[in-house]
């Protein structure tokens, strides 16, 4: 009988899933305030140093666009290792992901409408400060469902996760027939589908209105392979590759914290000054591994990455708000001025509010319980009191 993955993969646990998320967090919320300083108050932060000739924080800004490629990752390493040998239920996770959208969507936008639809211009670009200038239904109905992020330009991920989500089956039915080396070369054809065919095809005139396909653009012309990052996590959740790399690097002693960082400069200068993203499908689990040999030796640290992870999705959702579309908490992470500093602000304003967000929610799922078995004890002694 052919194991589970959850047998066979050892290596990462959920709790590791969580740190890693964590480290993905840290890198978006990086990308975003390090490498766009026209929206940034002030016109962005500054670095003390330069990499290949560029700021540094410009380099590694870019390079934390590695975010959303891991959060497709390990978002297919997650829903393949939960769902194997069960059906699959594309609602349930449909609804997951939905809610925990509109618990913030239905908290930050009337927010902004309320006290932030009329700033002061406070950076160079003008869709930051005036999102909230004019209100229209349509425009709410689109952005409440993810079908328009204009409230939010960083909630793009939301519905290309949904596509990614939706073609599950069909990923998995795939990798359960094939071997993990077809599967692995079926990743390579797979990325440069999406980096190379897919995106020209839209402009081809006998294709007809492909090219004005929401779908299509959505799914098939991402800027990086990130259906190919979700494909290859339920690849490496379904072979245990995760605990072949691990016993394979451990063996050739390449796992110690000077080469764990060895290997993230590595990879940070190869995907920015060579290849490109279009190999982070086989970045991601080096990455990984290192990663977790790492923190193994700064428990610390470890721990407060964890943190992080389990609030990440929030995170991704209410870090914009702060950092870019609210003026005040905009100018609070802007004014260490310094790009480490004004990270740590941004990083703790989005975490404790991801926190009070959870407790609201949960405040208001118990006041509604009460509630209802207020209701359902009136219905059954009768409004004079007896039992009926």
């Amino acid at each position: 009988m052919q194991k589970s993955p959850n047998e066979i993969d050892n290596f990462l646990t959920p709790d590791d899933t969580k740190i890693m998320k964590g480290i993905a967090i840290i890198c978006m919320l990086l990308h975003h305030l390090w490498f766009f300083p026209n929206r940034i108050p002030g016109g962005g932060v500054e670095g003390i140093f330069t990499l290949f000739n560029a700021p540094a924080t410009s380099y590694l800004g870019i390079f934390g666009k590695i975010c959303v490629p891991m959060f497709f990752f390990f978002g297919g390493y997650g829903v393949y290792k939960s769902s194997y040998g069960k059906p699959y239920d594309i609602v349930g996770r449909l609804k997951r992901l939905y809610f925990a959208y509109w618990k913030v969507f239905l908290i930050f936008v009337p927010i902004g409408f309320l006290f932030f639809s009329s700033q002061v211009p406070y950076c160079s670009d003008p869709f930051i400060y005036s999102r909230f200038a004019i209100f229209s239904p349509r425009e709410l109905l689109s952005n409440f469902f993810g079908f328009t992020s204009t409230y939010n330009r960083e909630w793009w991920f939301l519905i290309s996760y949904v596509f990614a989500l939706i073609s599950f089956p069909l990923i998995r039915a795939v990798i359960d027939r094939y071997s993990a080396r077809i599967n692995l070369f079926i990743i390579v054809i797979v990325s440069l589908l999406f980096a190379h065919i897919f995106p020209g095809l839209k402009t081809v005139t006998a294709l007809g209105v492909l090219g004005n396909s929401h779908m299509y653009l959505r799914f098939f012309c991402q800027i990086a392979p990130y259906a190919a990052c979700f494909w290859m996590g339920a690849i490496v959740a379904r072979n245990g590759l995760f605990d072949r790399l691990h016993g394979s690097m451990k063996q050739h002693g390449l796992l110690n914290p000077l080469v764990d960082i060895a290997v993230w400069c590595m990879v940070i200068v190869m995907r920015q000054n060579e290849v490109g993203d279009i190999f982070d499908v086989f970045f991601i689990p080096v990455l990984t591994v290192a990663s977790m040999d790492l923190l193994n030796h700064v428990k610390l640290l470890k721990k407060g990455i964890w943190y992080l992870g389990r609030q990440s999705t929030s995170m991704w959702l209410i870090h914009p708000f702060f950092c870019y579309y609210f003026d005040v908490p905009a100018k609070i992470v802007a004014a260490p001025h310094y790009a480490i500093p004004s990270l740590l602000v941004l990083i703790a304003m989005t975490y404790i509010a991801s926190v009070l967000l959870a407790y609201f929610w949960k405040g208001v799922g118990f006041v509604f319980q009460k509630a209802n078995a207020v209701k359902i004890n009136f219905k059954h002694f009768g409004v004079s009191g007896e039992k009926q």
